[in-house]
Order: C-alpha cells, then structure tokens, then sequence
C-alpha cells in the first residue's frame, strides 16, 4: 500500500526528474513521498508504456481520468504515479492537462521523467518539480565505462549480467551516460564506432523485444 506524505495544492502534481529511472523511484520513497508496502492497492494506479509499444498514448490518460472519477476506497487521497513520462504523446498529455485543471480534491499524481522539460510547458506548469540525484551506484557505473573498456572478456561478460538485471530503462539511461563520459573525455575516432555501437544497442533495446542480457553482452564484447 501507498502511504502519501505530501500535500499538494489545488491543481498540482509533483514532475521528479533526472537521474535514472530507479533514482526517480527513490526519491518518491526518500522524501517520504509514498511507501509500497503492497503493490496492489486499489486507490494507486501506476501508468507505464506497454511493452510493444513506443510511447504512452491518450488511451493511459483516459484510464487516469477514469480512475479518478471513483472516490477512495481505502485511504483519503486516489493517486496516479506515470513512469517515464516524457514518453506521453502530445495528445495524452493535452488530456492530462484538463486532469490537473480540474482535479478531484483527494487526488495526487506523480509525474517520472528523464529531464525537467520532456514534458509541455503547459503541464510543467501545473507540477511542483522535484530534481532525483543519482545514487552512488549509479554515479559508479557512470564512470564505469572506462573500466569496461580495459576488462578482459569474461570480465566483460559478467558486468554485462550485472547490468542486465536493472530494469530496461535503466540500462538504456547507463548507455545514455556512457556516451557522454565518452564524448567528455575520449574524442577521436575509436571513440566515435564506440559511440555509434552504444547508440545502436541503446535504440535496439528502446524499440524491440530483444533478449537484454545477450544485447548488452554483445555490446560490451564489441566495444
């Protein structure tokens, strides 16, 4: 179950931004901002993209709309978290807007994107805006790719195993910050197929139902 700790103004969501994705969801449990307990509690409703497709579409912020429209079952407040966000279309968001407009009184919604303005301008502006830091490990694995670089195969190998049991769309955010780490610091040739490699793997894991562990492996031994 969600426990929520954050009183929102009248209209408002809360944009947590930056980071990876699962600093994203750390931040809503850090700053108090809810607590799963159980994944199944009928007052939450989590908006993710399906897996087969791209974006998330008009058809999520009618569920939303829909989920609001009944009163709590449980607890005071109904409450609405969309993962990735800045995946929305420029028609779900339009719908969303007329969401948080007019909300009901006992409703919260927790907005997660890559960056502070992936989303328009008109909803940003309805959100109180919350900034995730990377964690730790991930500031490690931000800087890992030189370390990568310089593993022998079975090395390569079992980092490729370690990094393929995040989520998706955190593996995809590591690849994102291996290709600025090596614009920042290796500039040349070598580094440009490298980066060409990265951005492939990145776009194949992004728009196809390819094995993760067996991409990433592929990438590692071929950088």
């Amino acid at each position: 179950m969600f426990f929520l700790k954050y009183n929102l103004p009248m209209g408002k969501a809360v944009l947590i931004y930056g980071g990876t994705f699962k600093d994203r969801v750390e931040t809503l449990r850090k700053e108090g901002v809810l607590h799963i307990e159980n994944s199944g509690d009928p007052d939450l409703l989590i908006v993710e993209k399906e897996e087969d497709k791209k974006s998330i579409g008009i058809a999520s912020s009618r569920k939303v709309k829909k989920f609001l429209q009944e009163k709590p079952l449980n607890k005071e407040k109904k409450t609405v978290v969309i993962a990735n966000s800045e995946l929305m279309t420029t028609e779900a968001q339009n719908a969303l807007l007329k969401i948080l407009e007019e909300p009901p009184k006992y409703a919260e919604l927790f907005l997660l994107s890559k960056t502070e303005n992936s989303l328009l301008e008109t909803v940003i502006s309805r959100c109180v805006k919350k900034r995730a830091f990377p964690s730790e490990e991930i500031e490690r694995e931000d800087s890992g790719i030189k370390k990568i670089l310089n593993m022998n195969p079975g090395q390569r190998l079992d980092k490729a195993k370690e990094i393929s049991e995040t989520e998706k769309e955190e593996t995809v955010e590591i690849m994102e910050k291996w290709v600025r780490e090596l614009h920042a610091t290796s500039p040349g040739t070598v580094t440009a197929v490298r980066i060409k490699k990265i951005l492939q793997t990145k776009k194949t894991l992004e728009e196809t139902n390819v094995n993760q562990r067996l991409a990433v492996e592929a990438l590692l031994l071929n950088l």
